[in-house]
């Protein structure tokens, strides 16, 4: 209950993994350190040297399915489905490694999600996080109020200095700016509040982060941003127990032509 009124009073509440006590979390985390390992390597490649962010790929998820599952453990599930009021839809994962290039560029960008009007991302830090080195953060209760109010089109993305511009603030504390070690988790109301991931500038930063909404999202065409595809969703979902099943099916009972909808690819 501590992290659903966290979510419902500022949209986000930090805590650790050995907190959250979930099953199988040491696999969760060195299944995490070798695909961030992986996209460290390729990182140095002269073909990233514009890159900002890399994404693990489907290939690389689906040799690590324990990362899956973490996320679809029964304790998380209900955590986020009291905030939600409603049955929830777990969209999957992606594991991002960011380059300590301060590139004010995609996900960095101040934005809102689009999938519902509420929902959860869930993100574990794979390594410290300090001010330098890419925190994720998120705009205060009534900063956002005043953004969401003001801001025209209503999911405008915006650059740091532009925000600050449209804000007209000489102070930082309208941030909420979660640092933290490894094993750091975030669960953030990503679909409410204005948030981005800042930029890191002394390190690079690694991370996983979980994808939750209800079953009946407002806009289905954004929801399916995991690098998963339906079908291998629906095969990693095989071994779970079916009322766990049905939070990764869900798009199967949308009604009428909702189902149908493709899967929105999102470039970062």
């Amino acid at each position: 209950m501590k992290i659903v009124e966290g979510l419902e009073k500022e949209g986000v509440y930090v805590t650790t993994l050995s907190a959250l006590e979930i099953p199988r979390t040491e696999k969760l985390l060195k299944a995490g350190y070798s695909v961030a390992a992986e996209l460290a390597r390729r990182s140095t490649s002269p073909i990233y040297a514009d890159r900002h962010t890399l994404t693990a790929t489907a290939k690389q998820l689906l040799l690590y399915p324990e990362l899956f599952w973490w996320g679809t453990s029964e304790r998380l599930l209900k955590i986020i489905e009291a905030y939600l009021q409603l049955p929830v839809a777990y969209d999957g994962l992606s594991v991002y490694y960011s380059l300590a290039n301060g590139q004010d560029a995609g996900p960095r960008k101040w934005h809102r999600d689009k999938e519902d009007w509420k929902m959860v991302k869930v993100c574990v830090y794979l390594n410290d996080v300090d001010e330098n080195g890419g925190p994720y953060e998120c705009v205060k209760l009534d900063v956002n109020d005043y953004l969401i109010f003001t801001l025209r089109p209503k999911y405008r993305v915006l650059t740091h200095r532009k925000l600050e511009e449209h804000l007209n603030l000489q102070t930082s504390d309208w941030i909420t700016s979660c640092t933290g070690k490894v094993g750091m988790v975030i669960f953030a109301d990503t679909a409410r509040y204005y948030h981005r991931g800042k930029p890191p500038v002394d390190c690079d930063r690694s991370a996983i982060f979980f994808s939750y909404f209800s079953q009946r999202p407002k806009h289905p065409f954004f929801c399916g941003r995991s690098p998963l595809s339906d079908q291998q969703l629906v095969r990693l979902a095989e071994p779970l127990p079916p009322h766990l099943r049905q939070s990764i099916t869900w798009k199967k009972r949308l009604p009428g032509i909702g189902r149908y909808i493709p899967k929105n690819r999102v470039k970062v």
